[in-house]
This record gives structure tokens, sequence and C-alpha cells, in this order.
């Protein structure tokens, strides 16, 4: 098993801290954060400030050609991902594992068109909300980054990248059913992301109104409809998992999607509503909650604008 010594992470918001903190704090790799020009300009000499911690990374270049990452981990929004998968190109060898933190159902297939998929790792978040506002990021320590295997060629990089989470005190788990998990936590998102959003309300808040409760399970049907269509084995069970989660094992949440509505950002509406109407599509199936939420969405950030 190949130790993992140098380590490059697109994207230094919620998820890209988490783990730059915890693998800057740890010392055990030669961590850089990969930026375009303007960032880095920006970046470069003022700190990020992680749960009150002040922290100064070292950031590198896309045009860079001395640096050969053993690790190469996405923590983009989804408008970023064709930066990062186009940029870290100089930085990739043949032994190089690449895992995604991006919402949604498709950056991994994304990142494949490039690279060879015997080092993509899936993986995913889950857990509290980070709080954002400009450099300042605070996340509770509740969290949970999954990782998983599809197939039995991809057990000596997912060994390796264990082996560094954990070293790095980086929260995980391994999933022997990583396809099952990657879709629950897609119904999720798509449910609680985005009913925030168009409500202004908190999780919580929206627990409170039996109309609202109904309509998040509603919204999480239509993914489920999809799932079975996707092929997606014990889609019923997943469905079942997202909404206890969601109504009972969480109390609360301020997604991220709330937050950007809120703070006048972009959101991540189309790998959301967006892939579920265009999935709905191809598969005849009808989904008219995403398709309003993905108006009411645009809607606001037009107003944003």
């Amino acid at each position: 098993m190949s130790k993992i010594n140098n380590v490059i992470i697109c994207g230094l918001g919620g998820l890209g801290c988490i783990c730059a903190a915890a693998i800057k704090d740890s010392n055990i790799a030669n961590l850089k954060i990969l930026l375009d020009e303007d960032r880095y300009r920006k970046y470069n000499n003022q700190p990020t400030f992680f749960n009150k911690k002040e922290y100064y990374f070292d950031y590198i270049l896309p045009d860079e050609t001395n640096f050969n990452a053993d690790l190469v981990i996405i923590a983009t929004k989804n408008d970023g991902l064709d930066f990062a998968i186009t940029n870290i190109k100089n930085f990739v060898n043949d032994n190089t594992i690449i895992i995604s933190l991006l919402n949604g159902i498709n950056s991994e297939k994304e990142i494949t068109k490039i690279y060879s998929p015997h080092n993509i790792i899936t993986s995913f978040y889950i857990g509290h909300s980070c709080i954002r506002n400009n450099r300042n990021i605070f996340q509770d320590g509740i969290y949970e980054f999954v990782i998983g295997a599809e197939n039995k060629s991809k057990e000596y990089a997912l060994n390796s990248l264990s082996s560094f989470l954990k070293e790095s005190n980086i929260k995980y788990k391994i999933s022997n059913s990583i396809e099952e998990e990657y879709w629950k936590k897609f119904m999720i998102n798509v449910g609680v992301n985005q009913l925030c959003a168009i409500t202004g309300l908190t999780l919580k808040e929206i627990k409170k109104d039996t109309f609202l409760t109904k309509r998040l399970k509603d919204i999480i049907q239509e993914v489920k409809l999809i799932a079975q269509r996707e092929g997606i084995k014990n889609y019923n069970k997943i469905y079942k998992e997202a909404l206890y989660f969601l109504l009972e094992e969480i109390e609360d949440a301020t997604p991220s999607m709330l937050q950007d509505i809120k703070a006048g950002r972009k959101t991540e509406v189309a790998i959301f509503a967006g892939e579920i109407i265009k999935l709905g599509q191809k598969h005849n199936i009808e989904t008219p909650l995403n398709k309003e939420i993905y108006n009411k969405i645009k809607e606001l950030e037009q107003m944003n604008n």
C-alpha cells in the first residue's frame, strides 16, 4: 500500500477547508491548494479562518510542473468542476488517487472522461452544513466522508486513501454499498437543500409544518422513481432511510443552497432539480415538483443579481 505524501485540494470552501485544516494540523503530507490566478492573488497573502483558527496554506497554479500528487481532492462547487478536471492534469500520474466531494451524481463520471477510473474513489460528505462568511468558515465537527469502491480493482487505492484519512484525523467511513449510499445522499440533497432554499426556512422549521413535511417526502419520491429506472438497487430502502435521516435522525440543518440564496450566490439547482428533470425526460417520468422548484430558484437567483 502506497503512502500518500503529496496532496492537492481544488476548492477552499467548506469541505475543502475541513480537509485542508486537518491535513495541515496533522502535518503528514505536503499540501497544495490549486487556484486560478485571480484567487491566487486574492488568497496568497490572506489567512483563511476555519473554526476561528488562522491558516496560511500553500497555493499552486495550474501551469506549475514540479509537483506530483498522490491524492487530489476536488471540493469545488459544481461550476468549478471543469476548472478542476482541466487544471489538475500537470499533477496527476497513473497512481494518483482522485476523489470528488461535489454534490450531485455526475462528478465522478465527468472525471473518468479524462482520467483513468481505477484510482477514482467514490466519495461524498454527510453531516452538518459549513457556515461560510468570505474567508471565515465554521463547521461544528458533526460530519463524515463516506468512501467506497464499486469493484475489487479499486481496493488498493481505497486502502491507501483510508489510511491517509485516518492519519489526518478526517472523519470517514468505508461503505460496502457505496452506490446506494451515494443515491441516498442525492435524495437528501434534492429534498432538503431545495425546499429550504425556496421557503427560506431551516429543516427544523420545515418539520413543524405538516404541509411542508409532506412536500419534502413528495420531492424525494420523485428521486426514488428516477433511481428505480436508473437501476439502483434497494431504491425503496434508500428512500425510507433518506426520510428517516431528515425527519428523525437530524434535528436541524441550514443547507448550503439556503445559504447561497441568502448570500446572493448562484446555487447548485442544475445538479439537483435540473438533473431530476433531465432524467425524468429520459425515462418518461413526470417530475412536476422539481420543475416547480427549478423555476422558483432561478427566479430567486435573478432577484439576487
